[in-house]
C-alpha cells in the first residue's frame, strides 16, 4: 500500500471511530451501570455460595450438638433413675423379671374369646399363680361365667350368646409402688379391647362392636416370683366403635 492509499484509508475510518467515541460518551453511564451490575452479580453469587456452604456447616453442627445433648440427657435420666432405685432398695433386674410375670398374668386374665376360654383363663390363674377361688379377684373382677346347662350337661355360656371377646393391646404400664423386704407391690395399667359380635337378624350383616377399656391392677410379687394380693379396678368408661 502506498503512503497516499494509507492516508486515504485512515481518513475513511476516522468518521466511524468518531461515531464509536460519540456513542461511548453518550452512553457512558449506561455502560458503567451494566459493568457495575455484572460485578455485583459475580460478587453476590460468590458470597451466596460461601454463605450457603457455611449455613450447611452450621446446620450439621447444630444437629450434632442436639444429638449429643439428647445422649447426655438420656444418660443423666438413667443415672437419676438408678440412684432413685438404689435409694429405695429396688433392683432393676428384679423389676425386669417381675414385669414379665405381671405381663403374662394380665394377658392370661384378659385374653379369651369364648365362655370355655374364659373359664380356662381362670383355671390357669389359679394353677399358675396359686390363686384360690374365693379370692376377691376371682369373685369380683373375674367371676365365674354364667351359663345354662341342658339335660345332657352341655353348657351354654352367656359370653358365647353375646359373642364377647377380650384381648390386651400392647404391654401394660407397670410401676412399683411399695417395697417391703422381698415383696414388691405394683400398680399396673392395662388397655384391653372387649368386642361383641352382633347376632345376624333379619338377614342383616353381622358386625362387631368394640369397647377399648383401661383397667387398673394391683399385685404383689415375692422374691420367688409368686404373685399375691391381686386386685383389679374395672374401667369407669370406655371408647366404643363398630366395624
Amino acid at each position: 500500500m502506498t503512503e497516499q492509499e494509507a492516508t486515504e484509508a485512515v481518513g475513511t475510518n476516522e468518521p466511524q471511530r468518531d461515531k464509536e467515541r460519540g456513542f461511548i460518551r453518550r452512553n457512558a453511564w449506561v455502560l458503567a451501570i451494566a459493568a457495575l451490575l455484572t460485578l455485583i452479580t459475580v460478587v453476590t453469587g460468590t458470597t451466596w455460595a460461601g454463605q450457603h456452604a457455611a449455613l450447611g456447616d452450621q446446620k450439621s453442627r447444630i444437629s450434632e450438638l442436639e444429638d449429643q445433648l439428647k445422649t447426655a440427657e438420656l444418660k443423666k435420666s438413667e443415672l437419676v433413675e438408678k440412684d432413685l432405685l438404689k435409694s429405695l432398695g429396688v433392683s432393676r433386674n428384679r423389676l425386669d423379671r417381675d414385669a414379665r410375670i405381671i405381663t403374662d398374668l394380665v394377658k392370661t386374665a384378659l385374653t379369651w374369646d369364648s365362655g370355655t376360654a374364659y373359664e380356662q383363663a381362670r383355671t390357669r390363674l389359679k394353677d399358675k399363680y396359686a390363686l384360690s377361688e374365693d379370692e376377691g379377684f376371682l369373685q369380683q373382677f373375674m367371676p365365674p361365667s354364667r351359663y345354662n346347662e341342658d339335660a345332657g350337661g352341655k353348657r351354654y355360656y352367656y359370653i358365647d350368646i353375646q359373642g364377647l371377646n377380650s384381648a390386651v393391646g400392647g404391654d401394660p404400664d407397670i410401676e412399683v409402688v411399695k417395697v417391703a423386704a422381698g415383696d414388691y407391690t405394683y400398680a399396673v395399667l392395662v388397655d384391653a379391647a372387649v368386642t361383641s359380635d352382633s347376632v345376624e337378624q333379619n338377614n342383616a350383616n353381622p358386625g362387631r362392636v368394640t369397647a377399648d377399656r383401661r383397667m387398673l391392677f394391683f399385685v404383689t410379687v415375692d422374691a420367688d416370683g409368686g404373685a399375691s394380693d391381686l386386685s383389679g379396678v374395672p374401667a369407669s368408661g370406655s371408647t366404643r366403635h363398630s366395624e
